[in-house]
């Protein structure tokens, strides 16, 4: 039975950079993922996903988005390759709602270049958006794109390149905990490690018993729109564009706002994506792909009609990912309750572009060190009851 310093279940978002970061130190990893990353049946597919460092969803993700964004221009530096593309990127809404005031609270804290757009300012400078004249729009000015399965890829290699011995097409069964750590059954074998982190996206629940009822697995329909006029929606001449709109039907309830966002097309004669943030219904983790269904379609074309106009009646393809929510939509990232030796990871569907940080993240809680940036607010813990 071969034993490692960690083992890491999952070679997705966070599974992946944690292996590398952890290999890199000479740390003994074995990663092992039920499938062969990147793949199309988790979280970390779909071309491209936005990176900013003015965060909406609160200041205690800012330190961790300023860190990332220097760490993903080291792994561009390290391995040669072009993996974030800085652009644009839009919140919009109205000026009162969380998402706007959200993004300003940030930018300002993070002393972030940005602008504060009145509804009119954005149709003059990106007249594919129509935002209604109450709306306003956090810009930041210089965030970014990065490209996933590329993102994947490097990760890995680099983890591989560094000593991590890397499991691929392998399902966990199980783990049991042992006096020196954990012993982990897969359909191959078995292996025995000091710390264990379970990354495995929607899958992490089924592995982590009792603590898996804090993670909700939900399907996310995202559709790619051919636009009439690929230049004007190219990156670097189209904005990432993040909506959050009243739900008046809805109103006094926590989903008070539907949110979608769209991203430009990446490449000549690309396509824009486009996808709803919330609300969405829960995955089945046994079947992550059914077909998107016209109903899902014709919900997101009835959203563009009203913002994005030039769009809605454009050849649409659609596909679907996963989001893995928590009860309060903020990571989870620590040991479990009553575990010290196992580790979780969930990002709640807003993850990848803190891929880096959270290897490095993870990397020294595993090593037992304490980490740069407090992650205290992400603790399991916070789920547990009490009392």
């Amino acid at each position: 039975m071969h034993h490692y310093d960690v083992i890491v279940v999952g070679l997705g978002t966070a599974g992946s950079a944690t292996c590398m970061t952890l290999a890199q130190r000479g740390v003994s990893v074995l990663g092992i993922d039920a499938f062969h990353p990147p793949h199309p049946l988790g979280s970390h597919h779909g071309e491209s996903r936005s990176v900013r460092r003015a965060y909406l969803e609160g200041t205690a993700y800012l330190p961790m988005a300023l860190r990332a964004w220097d760490l993903w221009r080291k792994l561009e530096k390290d391995a040669g390759e072009r993996l974030l593309v800085t652009t644009p990127n839009l919140t919009i809404g109205p000026p009162e709602g969380p998402a706007v005031s959200g993004f300003l609270a940030s930018a300002q804290a993070g002393a972030i270049s940005h602008d504060l757009l009145t509804a009119a300012e954005i149709r003059r400078r990106w007249p594919p958006l129509s935002p209604p004249i109450q709306f306003s729009a956090g810009l930041e000015k210089e965030a970014g794109i990065v490209f996933p399965e590329t993102c994947i890829r490097v990760f890995l290699a680099m983890a591989e390149t560094a000593g991590a011995r890397l499991q691929v097409d392998e399902r966990v069964a199980g783990w049991t905990a042992t006096s020196g750590g954990v012993e982990v059954r897969t359909s191959l074998g078995r292996y025995t490690a000091g710390r264990l982190l379970i990354a495995a996206g929607s899958y992490a629940g089924r592995l982590l018993g009792v603590a898996g009822a804090m993670l909700t697995p939900k399907r996310v329909p995202v559709h790619w729109v051919t636009p009439p006029d690929t230049a004007a929606y190219q990156l670097g001449q189209f904005p990432v564009n993040f909506w959050q709109v009243p739900m008046a039907e809805t109103a006094g309830t926590r989903n008070e706002y539907r949110e979608f966002y769209s991203l430009p097309a990446i490449k000549s004669g690309g396509r824009v994506k486009a996808a709803f943030h919330n609300q969405l219904a829960d995955g089945d983790t046994d079947n992550p792909s059914p077909a998107v269904s016209t109903a899902e379609q014709t919900a997101m074309r009835a959203m563009l009609e009203r913002f994005l106009p030039t769009l809605s009646h454009r050849p649409m393809t659609s596909d679907t990912c996963m989001y893995t929510l928590t009860p309060d939509d903020h990571f989870v990232l620590g040991p479990l309750p009553h575990n010290e030796n196992v580790f979780t990871v969930a990002l709640a569907g807003h993850g990848f572009k803190f891929a880096p940080v959270l290897g490095e993240t993870l990397a020294d809680l595993l090593e037992g060190l304490i980490p740069t940036i407090d992650v205290g607010f992400f603790s399991p813990q916070r789920f547990v009851r009490r009392g």
